[in-house]
């Protein structure tokens, strides 16, 4: 059975290591970037089947990443979810507008996002 490739896009160490211990013990492959830049590097090497992205890091946010994902064709099909501190009604609709399959804010559960993930692959 092949490993499923998750990305995780967030400028928080403590966030992006503590995704990546649980997703690791739930079987998941994990990859990690600190912004939408090396995210973009990371998705250039490697076969990535779904991306877990912040909204607000310096370079390139969220958002912008979102966007280059869904307009490049190889990566158009990569389910999205948002993991944010921004909880407002406006940046929920821009997230999805831009093409975020999910969006959840922090704080926030583990599990939760596990249910997420594996509604969306």
């Amino acid at each position: 059975m092949e490993m499923n490739h998750v990305l995780v896009v967030e400028d928080d160490k403590e966030i992006r290591e503590g995704v990546e211990i649980y997703l690791k013990s739930q079987g998941y492959e994990v990859f990690q970037a600190a912004d939408g830049i090396e995210g973009l590097e990371v998705i250039e090497k490697e076969e990535i089947h779904l991306a877990i992205v912040d909204i607000m890091m310096p370079r390139m946010d969220g958002i912008e990443l979102v966007d280059k994902l869904r307009h490049n064709f190889e990566t158009s099909h990569v389910p999205i979810i948002m993991l944010t501190a921004k909880q407002t009604s406006e940046d929920k609709f821009k997230a999805i507008k831009y093409g975020a399959d999910s969006y959840i804010t922090k704080p926030f559960s583990v599990e939760f996002l596990l249910v997420c993930i594996d509604n969306l692959l």
